[in-house]
C-alpha cells in the first residue's frame, strides 16, 4: 500500500473527508470524499506492486458474463443509433476483453477497434469473432497517436479501475474526431446499494475498484476535457443481481469479515482465496455467475424482484441505480 495521499484527480484539491475503511484482510483501505468536488476514491491508492500482483496481466471479464455484456452492448449501440451514429463509424473500446461488445459492433456494420491487457482475452476475440484486439496499454498502443480518428470511444466498467482517470479521458479527446463521443459505464456512488450496504457493497473491492463517480463528478471530469453530456442514466447494468440479492451478498460479506476476530486475519485471508479460486472454477465449468446456495438465492431473488419494480423505476430515474451509463460528445 502506498502511504502518500494523492490530490483529487478532478479538481486537484488536497482536502478530504473520510467516508469509511474497507478491510480486505491483506490491507485496510480508506475511502475518502473530496471536499471540493465530492469525488469518492480510495486514498492512498494501492502500490504498483499490489496492483501488478492483483491483475497479473490476465485480468478480464469472465466468459460466463457474455450474455450480460451482450445485453449492455445492444442497449448502448441502440442509444448511439438514436443519437445519429452512422453505420460507417469507427468504434474503439478500451478494455475490450474477449470482444463481446466489439462483435456486436461488427454485427451492426460499425468498424470495431480495441485494446486489452489480457493476451488470452485478445486470442479469444480473434478465434471466436475474427476481431483483432491489440494486446497493449492504451498509451502504448498503435491507436494512441491516431488523432481525430474515431467516432466513439467506449469503456465499460473500466474507469473505476484506473489509478488516474485524466490521461485516459484526455487520450480519448485526442483520438476522437470533432463530433466524437465517449461512452462509459461505471459504478454509481449515489446508488441505493451503497447507501444501504456501505462497506459491504459488492462494488467496493480495492485494489480492483478505486474510484467511484456520481452523475455530478463524472460530468465534471468529462467537462474538463471538452465533453458535454448527451445522455446520462442510472440502471441495473452489470450489478450482481437486485436489491434482494445484494442484501444477501452484503450480509454474507459482513458475517465472513467478522470471522477475523476468531480465526485471525492470515487464516481468513487464505480461506477467502481458497473460496474465490473454487468459485471461479465452478463458475467457468457451469457457465453461470452464481452457483450453489448463491445460485438458488439469485434465482429466487430474480423471481421476487417484481415487488420492487415501482421502487426501482423511481430510484433509477432519481439517479440512484447501481450503474451509471454516460454518453458525452466533444464540444
Amino acid at each position: 500500500m502506498e502511504t502518500k495521499l494523492i490530490n483529487c484527480p478532478i479538481c486537484n484539491c488536497s482536502k478530504f473527508k473520510k467516508v469509511l475503511s474497507k478491510d480486505m484482510l491483506d490491507e485496510i483501505y480508506t475511502l475518502v470524499s473530496c471536499k471540493s468536488c465530492d469525488l469518492v476514491f480510495f486514498n492512498p491508492l494501492p502500490s504498483q506492486k499490489n496492483l501488478t500482483e492483483y491483475y497479473n496481466g490476465e485480468y478480464a471479464v469472465p466468459l460466463f458474463q457474455q450474455k450480460k455484456v451482450i445485453l449492455k452492448s445492444k442497449k448502448v449501440l441502440k442509444l448511439l443509433k438514436t443519437l445519429g451514429l452512422k453505420n460507417t463509424s469507427k468504434i474503439f473500446e478500451l478494455g475490450a476483453s474477449h470482444g463481446f461488445f466489439l462483435n456486436e459492433v461488427k454485427k451492426m456494420k460499425f468498424e470495431p477497434y480495441g485494446v486489452e491487457l489480457s493476451s488470452s482475452a485478445c486470442e479469444t476475440a480473434k478465434k471466436k469473432f475474427g476481431i483483432y484486439v491489440e494486446n497493449n496499454l492504451f498509451d502504448k498502443s498503435s491507436y494512441y497517436n491516431k488523432s481525430n480518428y474515431f467516432d466513439v470511444c467506449c469503456m465499460f466498467d473500466v474507469l473505476e479501475h484506473v489509478t488516474n482517470p485524466n490521461p485516459v479521458i484526455e487520450g480519448f479527446s485526442k483520438i476522437l474526431n470533432s463530433n466524437g463521443r465517449v461512452v462509459l459505464t461505471i459504478p454509481n456512488i449515489n446508488s441505493t446499494e451503497f447507501k444501504l450496504f456501505g462497506k459491504y457493497w459488492d462494488w467496493l473491492t480495492p485494489p480492483a475498484h478505486l474510484f467511484y463517480y456520481s452523475p455530478k463528478t463524472i460530468t465534471k471530469l468529462l467537462s474538463k476535457y471538452g465533453f458535454e453530456i448527451e445522455h446520462l442514466e442510472t440502471y441495473r447494468g452489470d450489478s450482481s443481481g437486485n436489491l434482494f440479492f445484494h442484501t444477501y451478498i452484503s450480509l454474507r460479506e459482513s458475517i465472513f469479515s467478522s470471522l477475523k476476530f476468531f480465526m485471525g486475519r492470515k487464516k481468513l485471508l487464505l480461506k477467502k482465496q481458497y473460496i474465490m479460486d473454487n468459485m471461479d472454477s465452478t463458475n467457468l465449468v457451469s457457465d453461470k455467475e452464481f452457483t450453489g446456495l448463491s445460485g438458488i438465492i439469485f434465482i429466487v431473488s430474480e423471481k421476487l424482484n417484481f415487488i420492487l419494480s415501482s421502487f426501482n423505476k423511481k430510484r433509477f430515474k432519481n439517479g440512484n441505480g447501481p450503474t451509471l451509463l454516460v454518453i458525452a460528445k466533444k464540444k
